[in-house]
């Protein structure tokens, strides 16, 4: 894969439960087609999540359909997740990594390192790198509501 320039995106964010509990709704790959908006389908290709789990995963994102092999590098319950591409059309590596705040909420750091080559075209690499945050933001705060709804119901 020919290296362009890189793309580095990052945002934190906070869910109203336990680093365990934001773990298992965020770093589990069966669970991001749930709360992400442009993901529409995983399959585990070897197992349970894990160090050296892959998976595949499908992304709707900007006008166009990406499908990729993923690997987990870290899988750590409550703490820090670690995953690259194997295979897709460009290469990604990305990483969530889990703190415990004081009233009982979890901060979630997420990373996100990109090489798209020219897989978008002439879109501008500040651009696609508003898309990818705006898209975790938006994400997250949708997880975040339905956490609170889920907690109030319970």
């Amino acid at each position: 894969m020919a290296r362009t320039e890189q793309i580095n995106a990052a945002y934190t964010f906070r869910l109203p439960v336990t680093p365990e509990e934001a773990f298992a709704r965020v770093s589990q790959p069966l669970q991001d087609p749930v709360w992400q908006a442009a993901c529409v389908d995983v399959t585990l290709l070897n197992g349970e999540p894990r160090p050296g789990g892959q998976y595949a995963i499908t992304f709707e994102m900007v006008g166009k359909r990406m499908d990729f092999t993923v690997e987990i590098d870290e899988f750590v319950p409550g703490a820090r997740s670690a995953f690259h591409t194997l295979s897709g059309p460009f290469g990604y590596v990305g990483t969530y990594t889990y703190t415990a705040q004081g009233d009982g909420s979890t901060s979630v750091d997420w990373t996100f390192d990109v090489d798209p080559g020219d897989y978008f075209g002439i879109m501008p690499k500040s651009l696609l790198r508003k898309v990818l945050v705006n898209g975790v933001k938006k994400d997250a705060a949708k997880l975040a509501e339905r956490l609170r709804k889920e907690a109030v119901a319970s």
